[in-house]
């Protein structure tokens, strides 16, 4: 195709994208472009044939290629564009697909894949040939850049196109036109590649950082908000739970202590008891309870004559018989006055299996003072089930003597003693048991001795307990009390810090017995027979008793007769009486083979069964209709019993 055969309607716009309205191209081209052709093309008119097509397009003739020349030719690394040539750039409108390949097409024809505003750099290596050199000399193929087309929504090809396009592809920013050199363009500063490549995307990428923050910190505090209001709900859930298990414990714990009460016949203080959890229609069970606590205390009948009431009395227990026995001082003794563990446990079952009830001083003697301050005693009534009979028990010498536990004599009880229990305790679940040492040496903790014999049977029976009525407990002085060496005397003998350790145990296991109910009783202080000894000796044992027993266990206004003795006149006149009651003593018991309570103004007094190996086997008369002696003497271990 000759420059003659141009065709002057082509259009520039529709094949390369040409904008001649565009600001950019104007500045582009507006130095290099011949105004006349663009008259002529702007009016429609047509080239002459004659007319210098390299005028047109600035460039001259076209040398000519050759077809082999078409080829694509790998070029060298260097002979690419140099330092400011941009001559072998795309157009900077990017209007063209780029991932198309330019056709530079015949030799000798104009080349239509050129785009009209390529800028030759006059710089650049590479001239175009001079006069007289060979036009078919191959021409370097010029660069092609292929990028990929990316297929994605409008608005998205949009930021793309705006923020990541000039980052990705940097080499496709047109610097700005050198105005002292138009045909170079001048090489962007550092500070304007920043401005217009990197802020943007990294003003978006910090606006959406602080978008995410914002969205994630909402949702942060509406879940924190959520999760607070969830265990605020838990919370108020779990207490309102709290609350209502905290009532019903209450409930069980004052249901539980009623049935005690009414175990023990004392439904007064049971259905009290019940009637402090409030309005009983808001708890049926209480109150269906309460009616038959009711109806049990409208069946209970008086028994009408406490004066009758029996006293089982006995020594401290033997839990070793062979042990006992084998004492050559004291071994018939044993036999003869004491009672061993395995018997009395059988005397307790018997006593209730035959109707009979635990009950003691305050269950039938009421004690009243009058505007003076004295005293005055009268009856009261015991209220039982139909069938139901009142009895007493008192333990006496409950001091476990030292020739009763220690064999050596060291103060100290040893495998050497007489098989029976050294001290009472109050072991870890704040039970009362006895401490006993057995023929091995070891020490043990358990039912070894009356006290906690008796609590065991209560706690199975708690039917035979009347109002929670204990035994008597009675102990003598000269050498401390329920197995506790409190007796100054041990200060020399021993040391000060083992007597005051005796003394705090000693005081610890008698708050333990008065809180189960449990009376104590002086049993003399040196386990003496009163009713053999003048006015002035009981006056001294007693000032003994206040000086060595009474400031450890505190006062006590029960007095046991050691030794079988009593007193025959209680009058005023009686000096040996006077001297016992000055120092606070009301009730006294002595001994006797048939049971009697006297009930006075001042004082009370009563008789006491002596329950021993010799009265079981011998004077079996005198428990008739309380318990079986042959069903409870351990003849086996006891062999004959001696009497006399």
């Amino acid at each position: 195709m000759s420059n003659k055969d141009f065709d002057i309607d082509f259009d520039f716009d529709e094949a390369y994208g040409f904008d001649d309205d565009s600001d950019g191209k104007q500045e582009a081209y507006d130095d290099n472009t011949n105004p006349e052709i663009l008259s002529r093309r702007s009016s429609g008119g047509s080239f002459d044939a004659d007319g210098d097509l390299d005028d047109f397009l600035n460039m001259g003739s076209a040398p000519q290629v050759s077809q082999e020349s078409q080829a694509p030719v790998e070029p060298e690394e260097d002979e690419w564009a140099q330092d400011g040539d941009f001559s072998e750039a795309p157009a900077q409108d990017g209007s063209y697909d780029q991932t198309e390949e330019v056709d530079y097409g015949d030799p000798g024809e104009y080349d239509e894949g050129v785009a009209e505003d390529t800028v030759y750099d006059e710089d650049a290596q590479g001239e175009y040939p001079e006069e007289g050199e060979e036009e078919d000399a191959p021409k370097k193929p010029k660069k092609q850049i292929k990028l990929p087309k990316l297929k994605m929504p409008n608005f998205f090809g949009k930021f793309y196109d705006l923020y990541f396009a000039p980052v990705l592809h940097k080499e496709l920013v047109e610097e700005p036109m050198d105005p002292d050199n138009p045909r170079r363009r001048r090489r962007k500063t550092k500070g304007q590649i920043f401005k217009e490549v990197y802020l943007p995307p990294i003003l978006v990428c910090v606006s959406l950082i602080l978008v995410l923050t914002f969205v994630i910190g909402s949702l942060s505090n509406v879940i924190d908000r959520r999760r607070i209001e969830k265990q605020n709900q838990q919370s108020q859930l779990d207490a309102s739970l709290s609350q209502a298990e905290q009532l019903e414990a209450q409930s069980q714990e004052i249901v539980a202590e009623a049935e005690r009460l009414a175990a023990g016949y004392d439904y007064d203080k049971a259905i009290e008891k019940l009637e402090s959890v409030g309005d009983l229609t808001q708890h049926p069970d209480i109150a269906s309870k309460r009616a038959e606590y009711e109806t049990a205390k409208s069946a209970l009948v008086e028994y009408k004559d406490p004066t009758l009431i029996p006293n089982l009395s006995f020594h401290v227990l033997i839990e070793d018989m062979t042990r006992a026995k084998a004492d050559t001082e004291f071994g018939g003794s044993y036999n003869k006055n004491f009672v061993t563990t395995g018997e009395f446990s059988k005397i307790l079952n018997q006593l209730y299996n035959n109707g009979y009830v635990l009950v003691d001083f305050n269950s039938f003697v009421s004690a009243q003072t009058d505007l003076e301050g004295n005293e005055k005693f009268m009856v009261k009534s015991i209220m039982l089930p139909e069938g139901k009979k009142p009895v007493m028990l008192t333990e006496t010498m409950v001091n476990y003597f030292a020739y009763m536990v220690d064999g050596d004599g060291d103060g100290k009880a040893d495998a050497k003693g007489d098989g029976f229990a050294n001290k009472l305790v109050v072991d870890a679940n704040g039970d009362i048991k006895a401490e006993y040492i057995d023929a091995a040496g070891q020490t043990l903790t358990g039912n070894y001795d009356f006290v906690p014999i008796l609590e065991d049977f209560i706690s199975q029976h708690p039917d035979f307990c009347y109002q929670g009525a204990r035994a008597i407990l009675a102990v003598t002085g000269h050498e401390g009390v329920f197995g506790y060496r409190c007796n100054t005397a041990y200060i020399s003998s021993v040391s000060q810090q083992y007597y005051d350790e005796q003394v705090a145990g000693a005081k610890t296991i008698t708050n333990a017995l008065r809180d189960k109910g449990y009376t104590i009783a002086c049993y003399t202080y040196k386990n003496d027979a009163y009713g053999k000894l003048s006015a002035a000796q009981i006056q001294a044992d007693l000032q003994s008793w206040a000086s060595q027993v009474v400031n450890v266990i505190g006062q006590v206004d029960t007095f046991v007769f050691a030794k079988q003795s009593r007193l025959t006149d209680y009058g005023d006149g009686n000096a040996a009486f006077r001297a016992m009651y000055t120092s606070g003593f009301r009730y006294f018991i002595s001994n006797d083979q048939s049971p009697l309570t006297e009930i006075n103004d001042t004082y009370v007094r009563q008789n006491r069964l002596m329950v021993t190996g010799e009265n079981m086997q011998h004077k079996s008369s005198q428990f008739s209709g309380l318990f079986d002696t042959n069903a409870v003497l351990e003849l086996s271990t006891r062999g004959s019993v001696p009497t006399g």
